[in-house]
This record gives structure tokens, sequence and C-alpha cells, in this order.
């Protein structure tokens, strides 16, 4: 009962303070119950989002400390893979790499260790990993470990060899708002300039046509197409 009156105490205080910003004040002043409204519901979307991150930042801690209770590869593995989820590539690298020097036969791990190098701006590192990974599978994670391959050649600025490499995805898999886009990035690199404007233009339609599973991804690269036409 506290909880919730604190939460509509601190809605009041978060409206009557917008209600005093030079441009939304108005809005709020002449919104009345409406604006608390609005409130309320933006307060609870944040608090959710807020007790997610908490709930699963405490849930990998304790994933973390089991798997640290058996020093083993696969267990640094594991730990690698959950800190890359989150984003934490720095705390995932040296898991990652003791995985794949301890099971160096696990294409897994050579391409997770690829991720983090890759995120870390270590292109030469994360070219070797994923050479690794897809000489172990090449088409490990349905032909995405040759798409960070030819990431990582387009990094080293070395656009011909992705262009081989996106060549090979497309022609296994199909082409993709991903590697519609790394193609028109490569082309511009080696100034085919219609060549890369057309694979640009490509990636809207490709998005379009994605599986509903896919839109967010798929919408994301289109936005990063669109804005590398205008550049």
């Amino acid at each position: 009962m506290l909880r919730l009156v604190g939460f509509f105490v601190l809605a009041v205080a978060v409206t009557a303070l917008l209600s005093q910003l030079p441009v939304v004040g108005p809005v709020f002043r002449h919104s009345g119950l409406f604006g608390l409204l609005l409130v309320v519901a933006l307060l609870s979307f944040v608090f959710a989002r807020f007790g997610e991150r908490v709930l699963g930042a405490r849930r990998m801690r304790a994933q973390v400390h089991a798997l640290e209770g058996v020093d083993s590869a696969h267990n640094h593995g594991k730990i690698g893979a959950l800190y890359l989820a989150r984003g934490r590539w720095r705390a995932a690298l040296s898991h990652l790499e003791r995985a794949s020097q301890g099971e160096p036969d696990v294409a897994e791990w050579w391409y997770r260790r690829g991720l983090a190098e890759l995120a870390g701006g270590e292109a030469h590192k994360a070219l070797a990993s994923f050479e690794r990974c897809a000489g172990l599978d090449e088409e490990y994670a349905y032909g995405m470990a040759q798409m960070k391959r030819a990431q990582a050649l387009q990094e080293l600025a070395r656009p011909e060899e992705a262009l081989e490499v996106l060549a090979g995805v497309e022609r296994n898999h199909g082409p993709s708002p991903e590697s519609a886009y790394r193609r028109g990035v490569a082309l511009r690199s080696l100034g085919r300039k219609e060549e890369a404007r057309q694979a640009l233009a490509e990636v809207s339609t490709l998005a379009r046509q994605a599986t509903r599973y896919q839109r967010g991804t798929a919408g994301a690269w289109a936005l990063r197409a669109r804005l590398s036409r205008l550049l």
C-alpha cells in the first residue's frame, strides 16, 4: 500500500515538474487528469523495464556463480556467452579465449570470441576467429559466421574479399537486409557507386519482406541503409 501511495506521489510531483518546463509545460498545465495518467503510464513503463534489467542481472550473476563452480573450458564458454548476450564484451572475451583454447574444435566458442573481438575493435583477431569457426562449420549460425567474417574484412579495408564472402552467404541463404547493406557498403568502398546505390535501395525491399520476428532487426538495417544513402 505504501509503495502504491509513494508511486502516485511521485507521479504528481513529476507532473508538476513537467508543467513548469518551457515547451511541454503548457500542455501539462491544461491536460488535467490526462497529463497525470500519461505520467503514470510512463513511470510504470520505466519501472517495469528497470525491474526487468535488475532481475536479469541477478539471474545472470547466479548463473555465472554456478558455472564458476567447475573450472572447465566449456563453462568458461557459457559464461562468456552470458556476458556477450548482455553486451559486456570485455568481460566475455577472457572467458571465450579460454573456451576456444580449451575446446578448439567447438565452432561456437570461435564465433562468440570473434563477436567480442569485433565489438572491441580488434578486426584482425575477429577475422581469424571467424575463419576458425568457418573452418569447423562453414555455415555456422545459418551463415552469420560468414556474415561477420565479411564485416571484419570490410573493417580491415578489404572490400573485394568481403564481397566474395557475401556472395557465398547470399548464394546459400538468399539476400537479407544485412547482407544487402554490407554489399552496398563494400561496393561503395570500391567506387562502384551505382551498384552500391542499388544494393542499399534493396535493403528496404528486403526489410518489408521480413518475417514478423525479424522485422525489428530488418527495420534497423533499412534505417542504416537510408542514412548511408544520404551521406
